[in-house]
């Protein structure tokens, strides 16, 4: 699997093919004036989709672009791995298990509408509903619109004012500890389909089907990619658990009564709009539902954002990556803000449909990719796939177990940790004192600084807060590099760049 921390070393991916390029010495001064022109040339036939500056990957992936038959399947994957996280987050927040699908549905299809980066999944969010239900809890679920409304139009300015380039600020090292983070806390977060197995007498049986799926999710793809591993992996652990009778808890068997039941009774309803608007002119609600809204806002906007890159990283990409050309499209700058935009509108309408909205998944965005997804038609099929599921497939869905839905997430918590980028960072500390890299002669104490900011972030984003883990791994990467700068910067190894 591909890194998702990878995506700023493409920087690199300039000076390293003009490095390649000088050493054949056997090319003549006219080879390679014809070799720089046809690059030109391709370069300006791609300009109006993408300007990066690996011509053979891009057409690798033009190639490669997902048909509607392969978005359709992946999308259908990605619905069924977030069911049971929308009802769990839905249990949360202490709404009815409906909302969180519903809020899927409308975060799903409004980001691929809104013109936000093809192959992201936007649904509800766990990380999102950590501060919502500290709130709903304390004050009741009747300030759970205002607060999502109020995080809504924080975000929106945020895209206003095309502040989303501050995610650049991320660096390699940061995102690799984020992604490290967000893997544990979503493997640690199937813990409790175990502890209910066995408190049942099932967590062998338990543990039997997810193992099954998990194999089957990550052993498929090596053979075919016809079909999403996720998907077969789903429905083998599932009939294999019931034609062996084994006692396995579904979501129906999970849910309150009458939840799978499907119909038109099931559609969102839309809030009171008066007691809303009451809400949100009130300075004693706003001033409870401020520092939620706040929290909602950073961890949907960071986690949005750098999904866009964990796809850029998976397909070759740079739509969503920091670039230095001039000449690029203002359309390629402009899709991490759509992408914002996007966010915005998805949480404003759920909010008035009595939902709790949510933002880009990484996670679900790795499993949508890995199943052979990638364009905006999956993200809508997911949606489809989410209401389908409450109107007219209920009954069906309620059998899943939730032993095979954990098999799918372990395995996506396996995915999304970022195992390579991290032992670059371990293994880059014991190269020589001055080691040359893409970026230039990288000192053993700048390393160090990286390999301190990966996991800072890696340890506050896991025991502590995914946001503020994010925020003090920038702010201490940047300030050491700066005082090293400032003191042995011009000491000939160069100054240090955040990388």
């Amino acid at each position: 699997g591909h890194s998702a921390a990878s995506t700023w070393n493409r920087a690199t991916i300039r000076p390293y093919h003009a490095t390649r390029h000088q050493s054949q010495r056997g090319l003549t001064r006219r080879r390679r004036s014809r070799l720089h022109n046809n690059s030109s040339q391709k370069r300006s036939e791609l300009h109006a989709s993408t300007s990066t500056a690996d011509v053979d990957s891009i057409d690798d992936s033009d190639d490669s672009s997902p048909s509607l038959v392969q978005d359709g399947l992946a999308g259908i994957t990605v619905a069924f791995s977030l069911l049971s996280k929308a009802i769990a987050c839905s249990a949360i927040v202490g709404v009815n298990p409906l909302v969180g699908i519903w809020s899927s549905v409308v975060m799903g299809l409004t980001a691929p509408l809104m013109g936000a980066r093809d192959g992201v999944i936007s649904g509800t969010a766990a990380v999102v509903i950590v501060p919502l239900s500290a709130l709903t809890q304390t004050h009741g679920v009747e300030y759970m619109a205002p607060c999502i409304l109020v995080s809504a139009i924080l975000q929106g300015l945020f895209g206003v004012f095309r502040l989303a380039k501050t995610a650049d600020l991320v660096s390699e090292q940061v995102l690799a500890g984020f992604l490290n983070g967000l893997g544990f806390i979503l493997l640690l977060s199937q813990a409790s389909v175990f502890r209910a197995a066995k408190a049942t007498g099932a967590l062998v049986p338990c543990i039997s089907m997810a193992s099954l799926c998990f194999s089957i999710v990550q052993i498929l793809p090596h053979f075919t990619k016809a079909i999403p591993s996720s998907l077969v992996g789903l429905v083998v652990a599932t009939v294999v658990g019931s034609i062996l009778k084994l006692p396995l808890a579904t979501l129906s068997s999970t849910a309150a009564e009458g939840t799978f039941s499907g119909g038109l009774s099931s559609l969102p309803h839309l809030v009171h709009l008066g007691q809303l608007r009451k809400q949100l002119v009130s300075p004693t609600s706003l001033k409870l539902v401020m520092p939620a809204a706040i929290s909602i806002t950073i961890i949907a906007l960071v986690e949005t954002l750098l999904s866009g890159k964990v796809v850029d990283d998976m397909t070759g990409q740079t739509l969503c990556t920091p670039s230095t050309d001039k000449n690029e499209t203002s359309d390629k700058k402009d899709i991490p803000t759509r992408s914002v935009l996007a966010m915005s509108v998805g949480n404003t309408l759920s909010s008035l449909l009595g939902g709790f909205g949510g933002c880009g998944l990484i996670p679900q965005t790795v499993l949508n990719l890995k199943s052979g997804g990638g364009g905006p038609f999956s993200s809508i099929s997911y949606a489809v796939a989410m209401a389908s599921f409450v109107l007219f497939f209920a009954p069906l869905v309620g059998r899943i177990s939730e032993a095979a839905l954990a098999g799918i997430m372990i395995a996506i918590a396996y995915d999304t940790v970022s195992w390579g980028a991290s032992m670059k960072a371990i293994m880059a500390t014991m190269k020589p004192e001055s080691h040359s890299v893409g970026r230039g002669v990288v000192s053993r104490a700048q390393r160090l600084i990286e390999l301190l900011a990966l996991g800072l972030t890696s340890y506050i984003c896991f025991f502590g807060n995914l946001a503020v883990g994010i925020i003090a791994g920038v702010s201490v990467q940047r300030g050491m590099l700066s005082i090293y700068n400032r003191r042995w910067g011009s000491s000939g190894e160069g100054k240090a760049e955040a990388a």
